[in-house]
Formats: C-alpha cells, structure tokens, sequence
C-alpha cells in the first residue's frame, strides 16, 4: 500500500524521504541477485515452517518407497551408493525438520540451511535412481527425481535470485555426479559424457524453471513488504487483530525507533462511498492533530498519520516496554490501594491536560491505560487509544470516528451519559476513572452483568457496590469515597475535573509508599524479561486487540 501525501504531525520531526542518492552498477546487482533475503519477517517464518514439512515429507517419502520396494519387487539395490544415499536423504530431512523446530536459530539462517539441504537432497535422489538402473549396462533415466525436487523447493521456500540460482545449478549438477558415484560404487566404467549430458538435460531445464519462478515468487513476496510500508515507517509483525483493523510493529526505515502502526479501514467506520471517506479522513486528521499536541509525558506520544491509497487509515504511535491495566489484573490479581494511587495520579494528569485542550477521550478502560519501564523509571503509566477522542466543542458531529449507529466507548466502563446516548463532556471520562480505580482494588467490574443492554441500564440506574464489600484487600475509606463520587449518576456530582482527582490522591498520601524501589522489586520479580538491562522494546499483545477493536 503506497501512501498518500498526508500533513506531518507536529511532534514528528522525521523525514519521509530516503537520500535519493544514485545506486552504483554493483548496488544494482546487489538488488537484482540479493545477499540478504528482503521479505517481511512472518513471510520469512512461515517459509522456514514449510521447509520444516518438506523435510520431514521428504524423510517419511523415502522410507515410505523403500519399502515399497522391498514389498513389491522382494528386492532393493545393495550397493553402497544406495545405502549412503537412503540413510542420508532421511538423517537429512529429519535434521531440517528438528533444525526448524528450534527457537535459538535465525529464520534467515534456516534459509541458508535449506539451500545446503536442497543440494544434498538432490544427490541422495540422484544417486537412488542411478543405483537402481544401474544393473550392469548404463541407461538413458529421463526426468527424474531431481527435476521434481529443484521445481517443487522454488515452491517451498522463496530465496534471492542469486542464491536461488546457484542452488538450483548445483542441484542439477548433482545429476551427472550420482551417476559418476554409483559406477564407483557399483564397480562400473566411467559414464560416457554423452550420457551424462542426456540425463543432466531435464535437471538443467527444471533449474531455468525455478529461476525464472524465483524472480516471480521472490517480487511478490518483495511487494508484500512494500505494501507494508506506512510513510517513514515499514510493518515488521502483526501484533493484534479486531473488528476495526489491526496493530502491527513498525520500524522507521531511517531510525532505529521501533512503533506501532494502528491501521482503520474506512469501511468498518460506516463510510460507503467517496464522500464517507472525505468525511472521515477529515476527522482522522483533526484528532490525530489533536492527540499530536498533548505533551504530557503520561499520553502516548503520536509520531505520524497518514491514508493509505486503498483508503485505510493509519497512525504511529510510540511502541512500550510493559502491561496493559486489564492484564495486570487479570494475571495477578487486585493491587495495593498505594500502588492503584500511584497510578491514578498519572492517568488524571494525562485526561487533565487533555480535558483542558477540549478533548474528551470517551474510552477509558484498563486495556487502553499502559503502564511499563519507561527509561529508569517503572510503573510509568502511559493513557493509549485517542482514537475515538471528541471535541467538547464539535464542530460538525457528521464526522465523527465512530461506527454509524453505535455508541462509542466500552459497556463495562461507559458513563450513564453516554449509556444513554445524551451528549457528553470531560466528566464522561471522570467516571471511566471510577470504573478503572474499580477494577484495580477489587478485579471486578463495577456492574458485570449478562448482556450488553443490562450492562449499560446498570451504569444509567443501578447503585453501584461499595469495592470494600468485593474484595479482601484493605482499601482506606478515602480512597473509596473518592472512587465511589466517580461513579455518581449526575455529573455534576463528581469531582469537577481530573486534576481535581488527581489533587486528592496526592493528598491522601498513599502513593508516597509506592516507591520505585518497590515498583522496580515487583518488575523485576514477575516480568523480569522487561528489567534486563538492554532488553527490547515489547508490547503487550492484550493492548493491541482491545485498542484495535474500539478505535
């Protein structure tokens, strides 16, 4: 998917372009031959996966026709070469096969391997059938297996022009010295050339075929990995998928700063025709300006937007070391009222300084609040997902991004406002922070109830249960006040604004005793990968299927 020329973000500050230097004749060949495979990376895997198969097939189809032999004709050669040959052709397909099963070995590498175990391949069944002929007199074979093996490997497992050739040729080559092999094993005179040449003829042919379907097969897989490519950024491996598009890691083609591409297809927003996509390509562009010009370090920082030419939307954001809120809980439980403290006062500051620029966020839950090692410090929240923010002061509600029909925001965590389709304001996200804070003390959802509709009558009627009364974790009584006047009904009853929250949970006092040498001791002891020193940026995979699903 090539891109449209779309408005830089303000923060973004990179350049979309490559030197535009001119290639030198050997950087040319370097392109045309290759010495590196250039194909995405799960296409990389999934062929390394299918060269494991074809050696397992490969080790079960020679046994499988050596007994065969054994049963049908009661008799198999018994020179050497065939023995050598047989016992190598399974080792060999079954070493590929373990070869690929581990983890520790390069997808890149694996490629290499298969050249090498495609030249063997070709010689273990090159001296098979050269054995089985020769019984005292040399004959003409015609295509054989050889032919097969080199055109069905092009098939398998995709490589560079150049390396795909060289392997092919050798391959072919293989042919005539089976038959040079098998004379000595079998006490024969050398071939004569014009044989060798006759039965070579058909390998050759088969390795002009495989060439010519490596620059095919080679440039499609090429094209994929261009089609991936997102204005200064190039898709590396899909991250999560939902019924709104789908998040994928990127890597800037300059820098070494890895990302997360978020892509939107129109059609899923409502937009039917040309006029639809105007419409919302309009207001994808003012909210990611908008997100663009929050700078509170707590609000995940927006490198790029962009449209794609087949009309998909996309954005890049920053990509984090850590957990989403959601799977916290769920894969460890309730946390400590100091350490639920903590967090709270990044997340208000972040909604603060959003609220104060006009900007409603509309979806606050668990799985779009992150928190992560960011830099030296840990437990460093970052507020992810502005991209069903709404401006208090919409200027055409027609453009919203959001599906027609449906109300934004997510059941469990939607105030009664928004249940009940009334309009909404900066408050909307206040009880969005009750329903966190909630969530975090007791690992329950204020109201969970069986469907969506009674889930969404609940929050606009039912009063909800104090979090005291549904968990065994000490929670001091003002915490609890301050989350349960979230949770009012009216909206003027709750706390006017998240810096107000935010004053509060200062005040109170309970996140001077989540320090960072016990935030840095809970890290290290449960998701010690994250805390090594020079570990990789990662990204939790929870995150990515909940923000792709409500963008």
């Amino acid at each position: 998917m090539s891109i449209r020329s779309c408005r830089p973000l303000p923060k973004s500050g990179a350049s979309d372009d490559a030197s535009g230097r001119p290639q030198l004749i050997g950087q040319r060949l370097r392109t045309t031959w290759g010495t590196h495979t250039h194909l995405p990376p799960d296409l990389i895997e999934k062929a390394v996966h299918r060269l494991g198969m074809l050696g397992l097939l490969s080790a079960l189809a020679h046994s499988l026709l050596h007994l065969a032999m054994q049963a049908l004709l009661s008799v198999v050669p018994s020179s050497p070469a065939y023995a050598v040959a047989l016992a190598s052709a399974i080792v060999s397909g079954l070493v590929i096969y373990g070869l690929t099963l581990i983890s520790k070995l390069q997808p890149q590498v694996m490629l290499e391997i298969g050249l090498i175990f495609e030249v063997i391949g070709a010689l273990c069944i090159g001296l098979i059938d050269t054995s089985r002929a020769a019984t005292g007199a040399y004959v003409e074979l015609g295509p054989g297996g050889i032919a097969f093996w080199i055109t069905l490997f092009i098939l398998v497992v995709p490589n560079t022009l150049g390396k795909t050739a060289v392997a092919a040729l050798t391959s072919a080559l293989m042919g005539p010295v089976a038959m040079v092999a098998a004379a000595y094993s079998n006490t024969l005179p050398p071939p004569p050339a014009r044989l060798l040449v006759i039965n070579a003829i058909p390998n050759f042919m088969a390795a002009a075929v495989a060439i010519i379907l490596s620059r095919f097969i080679y440039s499609l897989g090429t094209d994929v990995s261009k089609a991936r490519e997102m204005g200064s950024y190039k898709l590396v491996e899909l991250l999560g998928r939902g019924g709104m598009g789908e998040v994928w890691r990127a890597q800037h083609r300059l820098l070494a700063r890895p990302a997360a591409v978020k892509l939107i297809q129109p059609e899923v927003l409502g937009a039917a025709d040309s006029t639809g996509v105007t419409i919302l390509r309009k207001r994808f562009e003012l909210e990611a300006q908008a997100t663009a010009t929050l700078s509170s370090p707590h609000t995940v920082d927006l490198y790029d937007f962009g449209m794609t030419d087949d009309g998909a939307f996309y954005y890049v954001m920053e990509l984090l070391q850590g957990i989403d809120l959601e799977t916290l809980v769920e894969r460890y439980g309730p946390i400590p009222a100091e350490r639920a403290a903590f967090l709270l006062i990044q997340v208000c500051e972040s909604l603060e300084e959003a609220h104060q620029n006009g900007l409603v966020h509309r979806d606050i839950k668990p799985s779009n609040i992150y928190t992560c090692r960011y830099g030296l410090d840990y437990d460093f929240s970052k507020v992810l997902d502005f991209g069903m923010v709404k401006a208090e002061e919409e200027p055409d509600a027609e453009t919203r991004l959001t599906r027609a029909g449906t109300p934004a925001g997510t059941p469990g965590f939607m105030s009664p406002e928004m249940a009940l389709g009334r309009e909404i304001d900066a408050r909307a996200d206040i009880y969005a922070v009750g329903c966190v804070a909630y969530w975090l003390l007791t690992g329950r959802l204020v109201f969970e109830e069986e469907t969506l509709l009674g889930t969404l009558m609940a929050h606009a009627q039912a009063v909800p249960v104090p979090p005291s009364k549904r968990t065994e974790i000490e929670i001091p009584p003002a915490l609890e006040h301050l989350v349960m006047s979230c949770l009012e009904k009216l909206p003027e009853r709750r706390p006017p604004s998240a810096g107000e929250i935010r004053r509060i949970v200062i005040e109170l006092g309970l996140a001077d005793s989540w320090t960072q040498e016990r935030a840095e001791k809970w890290w290290k002891l449960h998701m010690p990968e994250l805390t090594a020193a020079g570990t990789q940026t990662r990204v939790g995979e929870r995150v990515h299927q909940s923000n792709v699903a409500t963008i």
